[in-house]
């Protein structure tokens, strides 16, 4: 890659209201030479050898989190729509504007290589979501191995939240789930049970729950049927996607290290996640599969869902 040390170096952290026309615009300069040199790197390695490309070389792509990082540090700011507002403001300067036009540039390449690699692999899966889940569905239990059925969990006075993860290095599932232990009883006020689902090994659920202390239970779905059932698939253009690798830059411009997980325990990097109530026969009642990897319901949406739903059926039941 063609990018000096010295501009590799975001420089000094600055408040964002001090940013100045100049350090905009080189910020924007070096995400730009960055990302088009690790966009030209894995097209070279993709043309090299299609088969290889995703489960060895497309982590190159992962530099951009770096560089989106030291954007965000650059400019003293936290996430990705700070910097845009930034500048956005700024876009009536010449060279901002420019500098935003090869970045947005940069990125519909980097999206169209993605989806190209996508489309010649046929490696993407998922199908459609159904309407319920079968109480049958055969998982285990993460911390006995025992197998029990999913209706194990249904009925008993509650609705049952199930909350399925993505691989156990997943940042973002554990802020999510950490979100929903700290309003668990927000959750058990309006009659819901939470449900961890991992696709995952034993060694590796058991390492999670000792480094997050999730409370909750957690089930194992090895062969993803509850994740194929409802329509989740394993997707490196989404989990790769150019947006969704700046917006994960934000842990780095907090300098937020992301868990120590043997590579062998990750397993798939690229299936994605979600989150579904079903009622006590499996039905789903509201359903959130996850477009990218930071996407999840707060608690307050699920909470205002909830109130939603029960709200219909006191509409719809008989006087």
């Amino acid at each position: 890659m063609d990018v000096d040390a010295d501009q590799q170096r975001p420089g000094p952290r600055i408040m964002a209201e001090d940013v100045s026309e100049e350090n905009l615009t080189t910020g924007l300069s070096l995400l730009v030479k960055v990302g088009n040199a690790l966009l030209e790197t894995a097209k070279q390695e993709a043309e090299a050898s299609l088969e290889t490309f995703v489960p060895r070389r497309i982590t190159t792509l992962y530099g951009l989190l770096t560089a989106g990082a030291d954007l965000y540090k650059r400019l003293g700011v936290k996430k990705k729509s700070e910097a845009e507002a930034l500048w956005q403001k700024s876009e009536h300067h010449d060279a901002v504007r420019e500098q935003v036009e090869e970045l947005l540039q940069l990125e519909r390449r980097w999206d169209s290589f993605l989806e190209a690699v996508g489309t010649r692999l046929q490696t993407e899966d998922g199908g459609a979501a159904t309407g319920s889940l079968s109480p049958d569905a055969v998982l285990t239990e993460a911390l006995s191995g025992r197998a029990v059925t999913l209706g194990r969990y249904l009925g008993q006075g509650h609705r049952l939240l199930l909350v399925l993860i993505r691989h156990f290095g997943c940042l973002a599932c554990r802020d999510h789930v950490a979100e929903l232990l700290n309003s668990q009883a927000d959750l058990e006020a309006r009659s819901m049970r939470v449900l961890v689902v991992s696709f995952g090994s034993r060694e590796g659920a058991q390492m999670w729950l000792e480094q997050t202390g999730c409370s909750f239970e957690m089930v194992l779905d090895p062969q993803r049927q509850i994740y194929r059932t409802l329509g989740l698939s394993s997707s490196f253009t989404k989990v790769m996607k150019f947006s969704c690798l700046l917006q994960y830059s934000e842990y780095g411009a907090v300098d937020r290290d992301f868990p120590d997980v043997p590579s062998r325990l990750l397993e798939d990097i690229y299936q994605l996640g979600g989150d579904f109530l079903l009622d006590d026969t499996g039905k789903v009642l509201l359903s959130h599969a996850s477009d990218h990897p930071l996407d999840r319901p707060t608690v307050a949406h699920i909470l205002e869902a909830v109130e939603a739903v029960e709200a219909e059926g006191r509409s719809t039941s008989p006087a």
